[in-house]
């Protein structure tokens, strides 16, 4: 069985939170590990929350060996290399999606700190979540699951201590493809000088804004691709603001480890593996 389903936020959380993502892949009893692909995925402008409700997978760094376990609940920061996920027999994910500055205004730590990373959200935040996650195994359904959530996140907004500032506006707006050319209009936007501009940024996000802008166009890239197969990549490459297809390539080695066209077929084998499951709602 397969499902996955957004959720949005309650509207209050609408300045923090982009949407909910829920993934509930079960492998029948007795089902074959062996040929199972590991799910890749590569960088994109998400600072998430993720939990685990029931078996806890492993995540390998591209270029590394050893496998990294995940806790029950978990801070992602700014992600800059491709990891790999192993989908163990019972996988249920919940993503929370922030929008960019919104996880440091919410937990009030710098975002720097997790760039590319993961840290135990128990260790950061304390018994609450403790709380939370024996509550998500025993929730009747996905969306109840969801609302667990979102009540927590409602109380955490409630005591947020940081307010909303220019810079949070102008990263949302940083997000589209032809960002990368722009980030003197964009410090000036906030308010800032370019020094200051890329230090709040970097507490706020956990990368600079020029890398931020890279990872973006990536990944709008390797999503036009995923949204649209038989498209070329010299044409999504214009389309995403690159000089040539050359510097697409650059980027998909530094940001995924390997080419686009491989990178495709790491993510195809994957969704091929668990082609004959029941499914709900969208692809994987």
């Amino acid at each position: 069985m397969v499902f996955f389903r957004e959720y949005l936020p309650h509207p209050a959380l609408h300045a923090f939170v982009q949407h909910y993502s829920v993934l509930h892949i079960q492998r029948p009893s007795g089902h074959a590990t062996t040929g199972l692909p590991a799910k890749p995925y590569p960088p994109n402008t998400e600072q998430c929350l993720y939990f685990y409700p029931f078996d806890l997978p492993h995540s390998i760094p591209d270029g590394q060996q050893a496998p990294i376990a995940a806790a029950a609940s978990n801070v992602v920061g700014q992600q800059i290399t491709r990891y790999n996920i192993t989908i163990n027999p019972d996988y249920l994910m919940l993503k929370v999606s922030f929008r960019p500055g919104a996880l440091f205004r919410l937990l009030g730590m710098p975002l720097y700190h997790v760039t590319d990373t993961a840290a135990d959200l128990e260790t950061i935040i304390g018994r609450g979540i403790r709380e939370l996650n024996e509550q998500l195994p025993e929730a009747a359904d996905y969306a109840a699951m969801v609302r667990i959530i979102d009540a927590f996140l409602l109380k955490k907004a409630a005591g947020c201590r940081y307010d909303l500032l220019p810079i949070d506006k102008i990263a949302q707006q940083m997000l589209h493809v032809s960002a990368y050319h722009q980030l003197d209009r964009f410090a000036a936007g906030a308010c800032l000088s370019i020094r200051q501009f890329e230090r709040k940024f970097r507490e706020r996000v956990g990368v600079s804004p020029k890398l931020f802008t890279r990872i973006a166009r990536f990944s709008h890239a390797y999503q036009l691709r995923t949204n649209q197969p038989d498209r070329s990549w010299t044409d999504i490459a214009y389309a995403c603001h690159y000089y040539d297809p050359t510097h697409l390539v650059k980027d998909f080695q530094q940001f995924a480890g390997t080419s686009p066209g491989q990178l495709f077929a790491d993510d195809t084998a994957f969704r091929q593996f668990f082609a004959g499951y029941e499914t709900s709602g969208i692809r994987i």
